[in-house]
């Protein structure tokens, strides 16, 4: 599993470099004005809309499709996939027509402290982009095809393609119609799936041109999806209070300024967290599937292993180094000095928060992988009413990074809470005591690179530039932590390290 998550990793890390050079150039030729605005809604609002449903999808279709391959073999779990998707393609069109006929008041869900020229440019981007909703359901099934079958590697490509698309339509948009970027996120939206067409293929897997609404799989898939679409609903609307109050903090530039610097803290999110959670859901719905406990014990202990060594790190990382991260990623044509400052402090608010996003996600593929799907909506309520109290309170105090802060603390609620019940849910956990120490030992390692490194960057200020002084800290910090690790005996470090031998070797050979 680490090997696969490591790779996942690597294309991750490319990705999320050309998303980030996609935000580089929004921030350079929009900054935080009505277009950047206008046009990170039209990225986020179709997502948020469709996560729904596709959060419900994706969550019941694995653990659905590995009883049905191993009970009733491979051929009926295809034939079932098939009428997924077929049913996916009505639930698309359905959606893109329920967007298209309320686009205007939808926009409010995230913009509601728009002024109207904002208002009303955001509301024509989202009639283009709510068009790649239909590709995007069908997707999201056969996503999931592709993970059952333990192919991470397509649709770990998809955002190399999608970041291009927005790429070159940001430039074209910034020197002819502005009109060219949500056509341009639109048709990127769209193409980056094509890759899954020859990869299902190729499994051997046949589409049947038929919807079956009376399928028992498929009324067993929705069963455990309801409460997953009812605690997404319920989490999204907590993400649509956020937004729109940091419109009432900030009215023109508040949406851009979160959208920006959770951006950096997702590219974390997005090449650990998702990688490893990714990888580990599969092999978790395989233990249930076998009814092994203990080996799914082991594996979200094992799991949290892998984000952690990783995690711990980049959020100290992040937290240290905010503001030469945002001024080397932003800090170009229309950026600001006080748009660095804010985006910063907002990042260090968010980065805080990285550990409990890590831990909550693993726990709520645990609870999925044992088809509970009602543990995590009930958390997810809990969790919302804390983060919107929270944030409400930060707010009040430090403005918009005060929403960045109740969002991180409502994430180490969540897990908390969600940790204490799954112990009740599946007993005791061998080697909790070995997995506190190993993480301890993770914590100081982190805690020292970060100050060594720290001190190296001011030191190296005093003669070179903040780019190539920040550049020299992170390779340094890099170096500091992999000594301390191996110094206090890590066990997830030597792990990892055997796991790419016996990986690679064998290839070798």
């Amino acid at each position: 599993m680490k090997s696969t998550a490591f790779l996942l990793m690597i294309i991750t890390i490319i990705s999320k470099f050309l998303g980030l050079l996609r935000e580089s150039l929004l921030a350079k030729y929009f900054a935080t004005g009505i277009v950047a605005d206008a046009f990170n809604i039209a990225m986020d609002l179709p997502i948020l809309i469709f996560s729904f449903v596709a959060v419900g999808i994706s969550t019941g279709f694995i653990p659905t499709y590995k009883r049905i391959e191993k009970k009733e073999g491979i051929l009926l779990a295809n034939r079932f996939t098939s009428n997924m998707g077929n049913v996916s393609i009505v639930i698309g069109i359905v959606i893109v027509i329920f967007c298209q006929i309320f686009a205007s008041p939808l926009t409010k869900l995230l913009a509601y402290n728009f002024p109207k020229e904002s208002h009303a440019l955001a509301t024509n981007f989202l009639r283009i982009t709510y068009l790649s909703l239909v590709a995007t359901s069908v997707a999201t099934v056969y996503r999931g095809y592709l993970y059952a079958r333990e192919n991470y590697l397509v649709p770990a490509i998809q955002g190399f393609i999608l970041n291009l698309f927005i790429i070159v339509s940001i430039v074209l948009g910034s020197k002819t119609n502005i009109y060219i970027l949500p056509i341009g996120l639109t048709l990127g939206t769209i193409v980056q799936f094509i890759p899954y067409i020859p990869a299902v293929k190729k499994t051997g897997f046949k589409w049947i041109p038929k919807i079956d609404w009376s399928d028992k799989h498929l009324k067993s898939m929705l069963y455990l999806a309801i409460p997953v679409i009812f605690g997404v609903s319920v989490s999204q609307i907590g993400v649509m209070i956020d937004k729109n109050l940091a419109t009432f903090i900030q009215s023109v530039g508040g949406y851009s300024t979160m959208k920006y610097a959770s951006r950096l803290s997702e590219f974390v999110n997005g090449i650990v967290v998702v990688s490893i959670g990714t990888v580990a859901y599969t092999a978790l719905s395989e233990s249930t599937a076998s009814r092994d406990i203990r080996k799914f014990k082991r594996m979200i202990l094992s799991s949290m292993d892998s984000m952690n060594i990783l995690v711990y790190p980049a959020s100290i990382g992040l937290i240290i180094y905010a503001i030469p991260i945002v001024n080397l990623a932003f800090n170009r044509g229309e950026w600001t000095y006080q748009n660095t400052i804010i985006t910063a402090q907002t990042l260090q608010c968010y980065a805080f928060g990285l550990v409990g996003i890590a831990f909550r996600d693993i726990l709520l593929k645990s609870f999925y992988a044992l088809k509970d799907t009602k543990t995590p909506t009930i958390n997810s309520v809990y969790m919302i009413f804390v983060d919107l109290v929270l944030s409400l309170i930060a707010a009040y105090f430090i403005g918009l990074p005060g929403l960045a802060l109740g969002t991180s603390l409502g994430a180490y609620f969540g897990s908390l809470t969600l940790a204490i019940r799954l112990r009740k849910k599946v007993g005791r956990f061998g080697g909790i005591r070995i997995f506190l120490r190993e993480n301890t030992k993770m914590i100081l390692s982190s805690l020292i690179m970060g100050g060594l490194s720290y001190l190296l960057y001011k030191f190296m200020l005093g003669y070179l530039g903040s780019t190539i002084s920040l550049l020299i800290a992170v390779v340094f910090a890099v170096i500091v932590y992999g000594i301390c690790l191996y110094i206090l005996n890590v066990k997830e470090l030597f792990r990892t390290l055997d796991s790419f031998k016996n990986r690679f070797g064998k290839k070798r050979s």
